[in-house]
Order: structure tokens, then sequence, then C-alpha cells
């Protein structure tokens, strides 16, 4: 029933998101609109909670697309409202959102917190669907601010890039780190349900979740400072 319910929603969530963009004619990089979408649906399979929730390099692969990545797409995608040379620094609001955007992150991977939020099937739909929300959240916030704005820059890098950044790095130089979420009995769950060619002993299995997020942290980081920024494939309406 779970399965069935998430699936539905995920599907809608996409289908109201392409009409929205429809009806006020923001939909400019249609390949890269439904780039997102694939990502997006990807990433919200529940076939893949069942695998995430006992494996960490899957897990870092599920909140990377949906956390960032197809929010990253869609951003790209869709056309912008506010002039690029605008100076205005972001209200309290956005601000505020974005350091709840960060936190979550940081509370979601939290070697104290990360196993038991692991255990329950449902827990983790919720936490998957806040990443989900947050996500699409910051993408439509994004099409109203100025990303070439110092301010606006320095937001972004520390609420969105450093967490990933922080915690891929962490991942890869403390290798025990989530030693407790790779019990006996979790690692022999993650045997069963992960196939055969992607099964990892626990140490590899945080290293390469370490690797992704360093690298959706520098793509991330990379477009935010380009010339072009986040809006660079999206033509402004002011212009």
């Amino acid at each position: 029933m779970l399965t069935t319910i998430d699936s539905f929603f995920s599907i809608v969530l996409v289908i109201v998101l392409y009409r929205w963009a429809k009806q006020h004619r923001l939909l400019v990089k249609p390949f890269l609109f439904h780039s997102a979408n694939v990502v997006f649906l990807l990433g919200m399979t529940p076939w893949l909670d069942v695998m995430a929730r006992d494996s960490i390099w899957l897990h870092s692969t599920q909140s990377v697309m949906v956390h960032h990545m197809a929010p990253l797409l869609w951003i790209m995608s869709l056309r912008h409202t506010a002039a690029p040379s605008s100076t205005h620094a972001p209200g309290w609001k956005i601000t505020l959102f974005l350091t709840s955007f960060a936190l979550l992150t940081w509370t979601w991977m939290l070697p104290s917190i990360h196993p038991l939020l692991m255990q329950s099937a449902v827990i983790y739909s919720v936490m998957k669907w806040l990443m989900a929300l947050t996500g699409l959240a910051l993408c439509l916030t994004m099409l109203n601010r100025p990303s070439h704005s110092q301010y606006w820059q320095r937001l972004n890098l520390v609420t969105v890039t450093l967490p990933l950044m922080f915690w891929g790095v962490m991942m890869l130089v403390i290798p025990d780190m989530y030693q407790s979420a790779h019990s006996s009995m979790h690692h022999h769950a993650m045997m069963s349900h992960v196939p055969e060619w992607l099964q990892l002993q626990p140490s590899q299995d945080q290293f390469l979740g370490g690797i992704i997020f360093i690298l959706a942290g520098y793509v991330y980081w990379r477009k935010e400072t380009s010339s072009e920024g986040l809006s660079g494939h999206a033509r402004c309406v002011s212009e």
C-alpha cells in the first residue's frame, strides 16, 4: 500500500509541475526538464528505498538525485523571473528556508541518527519526501532570485554545497563512521536486497557514498560559480 501511494504521488508531482510550467510559459529547455523528471522519479521509486535503507552509497545516490540533481536540472530548464543583474539580497524567508534545507541534510546524515531513520520504511519514506519537497521548493525559490549576487552565491555555498562536501569528505576519512548502520544484521539485509553486482563491503559502501556526495557538491558548486550561474540555461523574463 505504501509503495503504491508513494509512486502515485511522485508521478502526480511531476505532472503538476509540468502543467504549471507550461501554463506560466516557464519551460524553455524541455530536454533538461524531462531529464529532471526522470532523475526525480528514479530517485523516488520505492524499490530503491528498500535497498538504500541498508546501503550508504545507494542512500547517498538517492539523496543526491531527489534533493539536489533533479532540482538543479529543473532550475536550469525553467525561465527565471528575476534579472541576473539584480543586487538585492534574498529576504529573511529565503535565508531561513535555505538554512532549513541545510539542516535537513545535516540531520539526515548524522551518524547517531542515520541508522535509526533507516530502520523504519515509513520514517524513511517521510524523510525522502521531505528531501523531495524541499528540493522542489529550492527550485521554485531560485526562479525568483538573482543568482549572480554575492550574498546569494555565498548562501547557496553554505547551505547547499558545503553540507554535501563535508559529509562526503567525512565518509572518506572516517571509514567506520556508519559502523552501527552496518551491523551484521544490516549488512546481511543489504546483501539480500541488492543485486550481486552492486554488493560491497561496508567500508567500500561508505567510501563510494562519500565520492558521490563530493561529486554532487562539486557539480553544484561549478554551476553556481560559472559565468552563467544557475539561470544560465534559461532566459530571464525581464531581459
